[in-house]
Protein backbone atom coordinates (compact mmCIF):
# COMPACT_ATOMS: atom_id res chain seq x y z
CA UNK A 1 0.00 0.00 0.00
CA UNK A 2 1.44 3.45 -0.97
CA UNK A 3 1.30 5.92 1.90
CA UNK A 4 0.21 9.24 0.97
CA UNK A 5 2.24 12.37 1.39
CA UNK A 6 0.68 13.96 3.81
CA UNK A 7 0.08 17.91 5.00
CA UNK A 8 1.95 19.32 7.79
CA UNK A 9 0.80 21.80 9.94
CA UNK A 10 2.82 23.25 13.36
CA UNK A 11 0.97 23.04 16.41
CA UNK A 12 1.12 26.42 17.19
CA UNK A 13 -0.08 27.45 13.25
CA UNK A 14 -3.62 29.57 13.72
CA UNK A 15 -5.42 27.94 11.14
CA UNK A 16 -7.32 30.63 8.28
CA UNK A 17 -9.65 29.40 5.10
CA UNK A 18 -7.09 29.79 2.90
CA UNK A 19 -4.53 27.56 4.96
CA UNK A 20 -7.22 25.31 5.07
CA UNK A 21 -7.80 25.44 0.88
CA UNK A 22 -4.62 25.19 0.02
CA UNK A 23 -4.06 22.43 1.80
CA UNK A 24 -7.43 20.29 0.70
CA UNK A 25 -5.73 21.79 -3.07
CA UNK A 26 -2.73 19.23 -2.10
CA UNK A 27 -4.32 17.08 -0.21
CA UNK A 28 -6.97 16.26 -2.94
CA UNK A 29 -4.71 16.08 -5.95
CA UNK A 30 -3.28 12.30 -4.53
CA UNK A 31 -6.57 11.04 -3.80
CA UNK A 32 -7.05 9.76 -7.27
CA UNK A 33 -4.33 7.15 -7.25
CA UNK A 34 -5.70 5.73 -3.84
CA UNK A 35 -9.43 5.87 -5.31
CA UNK A 36 -9.13 2.05 -6.60
CA UNK A 37 -8.27 0.89 -3.43
CA UNK A 38 -10.79 3.16 -1.06
CA UNK A 39 -13.14 1.30 -3.80
CA UNK A 40 -11.93 -1.66 -2.96
CA UNK A 41 -11.79 -1.91 0.70
CA UNK A 42 -15.03 -0.21 1.24
CA UNK A 43 -13.56 2.26 3.58
CA UNK A 44 -10.89 4.88 3.72
CA UNK A 45 -7.46 3.77 4.98
CA UNK A 46 -5.68 4.96 8.04
CA UNK A 47 -2.86 7.18 5.92
CA UNK A 48 -5.79 8.55 4.16
CA UNK A 49 -7.73 9.19 7.15
CA UNK A 50 -4.52 11.00 8.63
CA UNK A 51 -3.95 13.28 5.43
CA UNK A 52 -7.71 14.37 5.69
CA UNK A 53 -6.93 15.18 9.37
CA UNK A 54 -3.95 17.00 9.11
CA UNK A 55 -5.42 19.57 5.69
CA UNK A 56 -7.75 21.22 8.60
CA UNK A 57 -11.20 21.12 6.84
CA UNK A 58 -12.42 18.69 9.91
CA UNK A 59 -12.34 22.57 12.21
CA UNK A 60 -13.97 24.17 9.17
CA UNK A 61 -17.05 24.77 11.26
CA UNK A 62 -16.02 25.30 14.82
CA UNK A 63 -15.07 28.49 16.13
CA UNK A 64 -11.37 29.74 16.62
CA UNK A 65 -12.40 29.67 20.26
CA UNK A 66 -12.35 25.95 20.23
CA UNK A 67 -9.38 25.77 18.14
CA UNK A 68 -11.37 25.67 14.87
CA UNK A 69 -11.48 27.81 11.77
CA UNK A 70 -14.98 28.32 11.18
CA UNK A 71 -15.21 28.96 6.95
CA UNK A 72 -18.42 29.90 5.28
CA UNK A 73 -20.76 27.23 3.85
CA UNK A 74 -19.38 28.68 0.41
CA UNK A 75 -15.51 27.83 0.95
CA UNK A 76 -16.58 24.43 2.87
CA UNK A 77 -18.85 23.34 -0.56
CA UNK A 78 -15.46 24.71 -2.78
CA UNK A 79 -13.62 22.04 -0.26
CA UNK A 80 -15.80 18.96 -0.51
CA UNK A 81 -15.94 19.96 -3.97
CA UNK A 82 -12.29 19.73 -4.47
CA UNK A 83 -11.93 16.49 -2.54
CA UNK A 84 -14.64 14.86 -4.73
CA UNK A 85 -12.68 15.40 -7.66
CA UNK A 86 -10.27 13.20 -6.22
CA UNK A 87 -12.38 10.62 -4.89
CA UNK A 88 -15.90 10.74 -3.75
CA UNK A 89 -15.99 9.28 -1.09
CA UNK A 90 -13.84 11.22 1.08
CA UNK A 91 -15.17 14.34 0.12
CA UNK A 92 -18.61 12.69 1.87
CA UNK A 93 -17.10 11.00 4.57
CA UNK A 94 -15.16 14.35 5.07
CA UNK A 95 -18.62 16.49 4.71
CA UNK A 96 -20.34 14.07 6.98
CA UNK A 97 -17.41 14.50 9.95
CA UNK A 98 -17.95 18.49 9.82
CA UNK A 99 -21.99 17.94 10.92
CA UNK A 100 -20.31 17.59 14.55
CA UNK A 101 -20.76 21.66 14.34
CA UNK A 102 -24.30 20.57 15.49
CA UNK A 103 -22.74 19.51 18.92
CA UNK A 104 -20.25 22.55 19.09
CA UNK A 105 -23.66 25.04 19.15
CA UNK A 106 -25.86 22.87 21.25
CA UNK A 107 -23.59 21.55 23.85
CA UNK A 108 -21.82 23.46 26.92
CA UNK A 109 -18.04 24.04 26.21
CA UNK A 110 -16.71 22.13 28.83
CA UNK A 111 -19.25 19.31 27.44
CA UNK A 112 -17.96 19.58 23.73
CA UNK A 113 -14.07 19.47 25.01
CA UNK A 114 -15.20 16.65 26.86
CA UNK A 115 -16.17 14.51 23.86
CA UNK A 116 -13.75 16.23 21.01
CA UNK A 117 -10.61 16.72 23.36
CA UNK A 118 -9.33 16.56 19.63
CA UNK A 119 -10.72 18.91 17.17
CA UNK A 120 -9.67 16.68 14.32
CA UNK A 121 -11.98 13.47 15.54
CA UNK A 122 -13.80 12.32 12.84
CA UNK A 123 -17.95 11.97 13.69
CA UNK A 124 -20.62 9.66 11.62
CA UNK A 125 -24.08 11.11 11.88
CA UNK A 126 -27.34 9.40 11.73
CA UNK A 127 -29.95 12.31 12.89
CA UNK A 128 -33.14 10.28 12.29
CA UNK A 129 -34.45 8.97 15.65
CA UNK A 130 -34.22 5.30 15.49
CA UNK A 131 -33.16 5.25 18.71
CA UNK A 132 -35.52 4.28 22.06
CA UNK A 133 -34.37 4.98 25.64
CA UNK A 134 -35.17 4.46 29.13
CA UNK A 135 -34.46 6.85 31.66
CA UNK A 136 -31.39 5.69 34.02
CA UNK A 137 -30.01 7.88 36.85
CA UNK A 138 -28.20 10.89 35.38
CA UNK A 139 -29.03 9.55 31.52
CA UNK A 140 -30.23 7.03 28.92
CA UNK A 141 -30.11 3.35 28.46
CA UNK A 142 -30.02 3.66 24.13
CA UNK A 143 -30.90 1.09 22.13
CA UNK A 144 -31.35 1.41 18.27
CA UNK A 145 -30.29 0.25 14.69
CA UNK A 146 -29.35 2.93 12.36
CA UNK A 147 -28.86 3.19 8.62
CA UNK A 148 -26.88 5.32 6.40
CA UNK A 149 -24.26 5.72 8.83
CA UNK A 150 -21.00 6.92 6.40
CA UNK A 151 -18.01 6.78 8.13
CA UNK A 152 -19.03 4.27 10.64
CA UNK A 153 -15.85 2.06 10.16
CA UNK A 154 -13.54 4.85 10.86
CA UNK A 155 -15.32 7.29 12.74
CA UNK A 156 -14.27 8.57 16.20
CA UNK A 157 -17.36 9.55 17.41
CA UNK A 158 -21.01 9.06 16.80
CA UNK A 159 -23.96 11.50 16.72
CA UNK A 160 -26.95 9.29 16.64
CA UNK A 161 -31.11 10.35 16.61
CA UNK A 162 -33.29 9.41 19.37
CA UNK A 163 -36.80 9.11 21.21
CA UNK A 164 -37.02 10.43 24.53
CA UNK A 165 -39.53 8.42 27.17
CA UNK A 166 -41.16 11.72 27.12
CA UNK A 167 -41.03 11.68 22.93
CA UNK A 168 -39.21 14.19 22.44
CA UNK A 169 -36.70 13.74 19.62
CA UNK A 170 -32.43 14.30 20.73
CA UNK A 171 -29.17 13.28 19.77
CA UNK A 172 -26.96 11.12 21.01
CA UNK A 173 -22.69 11.77 21.06
CA UNK A 174 -20.61 8.77 22.25
CA UNK A 175 -17.67 6.93 21.08
CA UNK A 176 -17.77 4.96 18.01
CA UNK A 177 -16.19 1.98 19.94
CA UNK A 178 -19.61 1.22 21.10
CA UNK A 179 -21.60 0.74 17.90
CA UNK A 180 -21.64 -2.68 16.49
CA UNK A 181 -21.49 -2.13 12.33
CA UNK A 182 -23.55 -4.46 10.44
CA UNK A 183 -22.04 -5.27 7.07
CA UNK A 184 -25.15 -3.93 5.04
CA UNK A 185 -23.27 -1.59 2.45
CA UNK A 186 -23.31 -3.08 -0.72
CA UNK A 187 -23.91 -0.57 -3.07
CA UNK A 188 -23.08 0.84 -6.85
CA UNK A 189 -21.16 3.89 -5.58
CA UNK A 190 -19.61 5.81 -3.03
CA UNK A 191 -18.32 1.81 -1.42
CA UNK A 192 -15.35 3.71 0.08
CA UNK A 193 -17.52 5.34 2.16
CA UNK A 194 -18.69 2.52 4.47
CA UNK A 195 -22.25 3.73 5.15
CA UNK A 196 -23.05 0.38 7.01
CA UNK A 197 -26.36 0.24 9.44
CA UNK A 198 -25.09 0.62 12.80
CA UNK A 199 -26.57 -0.63 16.57
CA UNK A 200 -26.42 0.31 20.34
CA UNK A 201 -28.02 -2.14 23.25
CA UNK A 202 -28.78 -0.43 26.65
CA UNK A 203 -25.39 2.38 25.99
CA UNK A 204 -25.71 4.10 29.00
CA UNK A 205 -25.52 7.72 27.48
CA UNK A 206 -25.25 10.81 29.96
CA UNK A 207 -27.86 13.47 29.55
CA UNK A 208 -25.24 16.11 29.28
CA UNK A 209 -23.86 13.99 26.00
CA UNK A 210 -27.38 14.37 24.65
CA UNK A 211 -28.77 17.64 22.64
CA UNK A 212 -31.87 18.69 20.68
CA UNK A 213 -31.67 19.18 17.25
CA UNK A 214 -33.07 22.67 17.71
CA UNK A 215 -29.88 24.91 18.75
CA UNK A 216 -30.04 26.07 22.53
CA UNK A 217 -26.35 27.48 23.03
CA UNK A 218 -25.26 31.18 22.86
CA UNK A 219 -23.67 30.93 19.35
CA UNK A 220 -25.49 32.82 16.71
CA UNK A 221 -23.16 32.58 13.94
CA UNK A 222 -24.97 32.15 10.57
CA UNK A 223 -23.38 28.62 9.66
CA UNK A 224 -25.15 27.11 12.92
CA UNK A 225 -28.64 29.55 12.40
CA UNK A 226 -29.96 27.19 9.61
CA UNK A 227 -30.06 23.49 10.21
CA UNK A 228 -30.16 23.20 6.27
CA UNK A 229 -26.67 24.53 6.50
CA UNK A 230 -25.06 21.02 6.59
CA UNK A 231 -26.87 19.89 3.63
CA UNK A 232 -25.36 22.80 1.46
CA UNK A 233 -21.83 22.03 1.52
CA UNK A 234 -22.89 18.52 -0.12
CA UNK A 235 -23.49 19.96 -3.22
CA UNK A 236 -19.42 20.09 -3.81
CA UNK A 237 -20.00 16.54 -3.99
CA UNK A 238 -21.25 16.38 -8.15
CA UNK A 239 -19.90 19.32 -9.10
CA UNK A 240 -16.13 17.59 -7.90
CA UNK A 241 -17.26 13.73 -9.43
CA UNK A 242 -18.11 15.95 -12.67
CA UNK A 243 -15.12 17.36 -13.11
CA UNK A 244 -13.03 14.62 -13.00
CA UNK A 245 -15.17 12.48 -15.30
CA UNK A 246 -14.77 15.90 -17.69
CA UNK A 247 -11.17 16.32 -17.30
CA UNK A 248 -10.34 12.06 -17.63
CA UNK A 249 -12.60 12.12 -21.08
CA UNK A 250 -10.73 15.19 -22.16
CA UNK A 251 -7.23 13.85 -21.93
CA UNK A 252 -8.38 10.29 -23.56
CA UNK A 253 -10.61 11.93 -26.19
CA UNK A 254 -7.67 14.84 -26.97
CA UNK A 255 -5.02 11.85 -27.44
CA UNK A 256 -7.19 10.02 -30.27
CA UNK A 257 -8.92 13.08 -31.48
CA UNK A 258 -8.23 12.44 -35.44
CA UNK A 259 -9.77 8.81 -35.06
CA UNK A 260 -13.12 9.68 -32.55
CA UNK A 261 -15.96 6.70 -32.66
CA UNK A 262 -18.60 9.60 -34.23
CA UNK A 263 -19.29 12.92 -35.29
CA UNK A 264 -21.15 13.70 -32.41
CA UNK A 265 -18.30 13.57 -29.82
CA UNK A 266 -16.56 16.76 -29.75
CA UNK A 267 -20.15 18.39 -29.01
CA UNK A 268 -21.23 15.89 -26.45
CA UNK A 269 -17.52 17.00 -24.40
CA UNK A 270 -18.94 20.40 -24.97
CA UNK A 271 -22.46 19.91 -23.85
CA UNK A 272 -21.12 18.30 -20.75
CA UNK A 273 -18.25 21.04 -20.01
CA UNK A 274 -21.56 23.32 -19.78
CA UNK A 275 -23.65 21.13 -17.47
CA UNK A 276 -21.18 21.08 -15.51
CA UNK A 277 -20.43 24.94 -15.31
CA UNK A 278 -23.83 25.62 -15.53
CA UNK A 279 -24.59 24.24 -12.20
CA UNK A 280 -21.16 24.77 -10.62
CA UNK A 281 -22.21 28.43 -11.24
CA UNK A 282 -25.76 27.84 -9.91
CA UNK A 283 -24.66 26.49 -6.69
CA UNK A 284 -21.95 28.86 -5.65
CA UNK A 285 -24.04 31.85 -6.68
CA UNK A 286 -27.08 30.89 -4.57
CA UNK A 287 -24.57 30.16 -1.65
CA UNK A 288 -22.77 33.32 -1.78
CA UNK A 289 -25.81 35.30 -1.79
CA UNK A 290 -27.56 33.23 1.11
CA UNK A 291 -24.39 33.54 3.43
CA UNK A 292 -24.47 37.23 2.52
CA UNK A 293 -28.07 37.43 3.61
CA UNK A 294 -27.20 35.51 6.93
CA UNK A 295 -23.94 37.46 7.76
CA UNK A 296 -26.79 40.78 7.58
CA UNK A 297 -28.79 39.02 9.66
CA UNK A 298 -31.41 38.06 7.07
CA UNK A 299 -33.22 34.61 6.35
CA UNK A 300 -31.96 33.52 2.92
CA UNK A 301 -34.94 32.45 0.55
CA UNK A 302 -35.81 28.76 1.62
CA UNK A 303 -35.21 26.29 -1.11
CA UNK A 304 -33.43 28.13 -3.40
CA UNK A 305 -30.02 26.43 -2.59
CA UNK A 306 -31.35 23.11 -2.56
CA UNK A 307 -32.77 23.57 -5.67
CA UNK A 308 -29.12 24.52 -7.32
CA UNK A 309 -28.53 21.40 -4.67
CA UNK A 310 -30.75 18.86 -6.60
CA UNK A 311 -29.84 20.42 -10.08
CA UNK A 312 -26.04 20.04 -9.74
CA UNK A 313 -27.03 16.16 -9.05
CA UNK A 314 -28.80 16.05 -12.36
CA UNK A 315 -27.21 17.88 -14.62
CA UNK A 316 -23.47 16.15 -13.57
CA UNK A 317 -25.51 12.62 -13.83
CA UNK A 318 -26.36 13.89 -17.19
CA UNK A 319 -22.68 15.11 -18.19
CA UNK A 320 -20.94 11.84 -16.68
CA UNK A 321 -23.34 9.77 -18.96
CA UNK A 322 -22.45 11.87 -22.12
CA UNK A 323 -18.59 11.92 -20.85
CA UNK A 324 -19.26 7.93 -20.24
CA UNK A 325 -20.74 7.27 -24.03
CA UNK A 326 -18.28 9.63 -25.85
CA UNK A 327 -15.27 7.50 -24.34
CA UNK A 328 -16.85 4.20 -25.55
CA UNK A 329 -15.84 0.84 -24.52
CA UNK A 330 -12.85 2.38 -22.71
CA UNK A 331 -14.80 3.83 -20.38
CA UNK A 332 -15.89 0.39 -18.73
CA UNK A 333 -12.35 -0.70 -17.55
CA UNK A 334 -11.89 0.92 -13.81
CA UNK A 335 -8.68 -0.10 -13.88
CA UNK A 336 -7.92 2.63 -16.59
CA UNK A 337 -10.41 5.50 -16.34
CA UNK A 338 -12.49 6.62 -13.27
CA UNK A 339 -15.83 7.27 -15.76
CA UNK A 340 -17.69 4.01 -14.52
CA UNK A 341 -16.89 4.94 -10.82
CA UNK A 342 -17.84 8.34 -11.32
CA UNK A 343 -21.55 7.48 -12.80
CA UNK A 344 -22.04 5.31 -10.17
CA UNK A 345 -20.81 7.60 -7.41
CA UNK A 346 -23.38 10.04 -8.86
CA UNK A 347 -26.60 7.70 -8.66
CA UNK A 348 -25.68 6.96 -5.55
CA UNK A 349 -25.38 9.99 -4.26
CA UNK A 350 -28.46 11.26 -6.04
CA UNK A 351 -30.35 9.56 -4.16
CA UNK A 352 -29.80 10.75 -0.79
CA UNK A 353 -32.90 12.50 0.69
CA UNK A 354 -31.18 15.59 0.39
CA UNK A 355 -30.38 15.57 -3.44
CA UNK A 356 -33.18 13.42 -4.46
CA UNK A 357 -36.69 14.06 -6.51
CA UNK A 358 -38.67 14.93 -3.22
CA UNK A 359 -36.78 18.32 -3.20
CA UNK A 360 -38.17 18.86 -6.32
CA UNK A 361 -41.52 18.11 -4.90
CA UNK A 362 -41.17 19.77 -1.38
CA UNK A 363 -39.59 23.35 -3.04
CA UNK A 364 -42.34 23.22 -5.73
CA UNK A 365 -45.18 22.79 -2.69
CA UNK A 366 -43.32 25.86 -1.02
CA UNK A 367 -43.40 27.87 -3.64
CA UNK A 368 -46.99 27.39 -4.13
CA UNK A 369 -47.74 28.56 -0.60
CA UNK A 370 -47.03 25.01 1.16
CA UNK A 371 -45.40 24.37 4.60
CA UNK A 372 -43.24 21.53 4.26
CA UNK A 373 -41.70 20.33 6.95
CA UNK A 374 -38.31 18.86 5.49
CA UNK A 375 -34.74 20.42 6.88
CA UNK A 376 -32.99 19.81 3.83
CA UNK A 377 -34.88 22.68 2.18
Amino acid sequence: MTTMELPTRAAETALTAAWVMDRVRAYASGLPARAPEIERLGRIPGDVLDGLKATGLLRAALPPSRGGVEMTVPEITRAVDLLAEGDASVAWCAAVALNAALAVVSLPAEVFTELFPDQDLITATALPPAGRTVRRDGGYLLSGRWSYGSGITHADRVMAGFQTPEGAPRVAVFDAAHARVLDTWNTTGLRGTGSHDFEVTDLFVPERHTFGLVPSGSRQEPLHLRADNLALKMAGVPLGIGRSALNTAREILAARRTALPRPGVPADLAHAESLIGAADAYVYSTLESAWAAQAAGLVPERGTAALARRFAHRACREAVQLLYDAVGSAAVYTERTPLDRCLRDLITAGSHVASSEKILDGVGDLRLGGAPASPHL
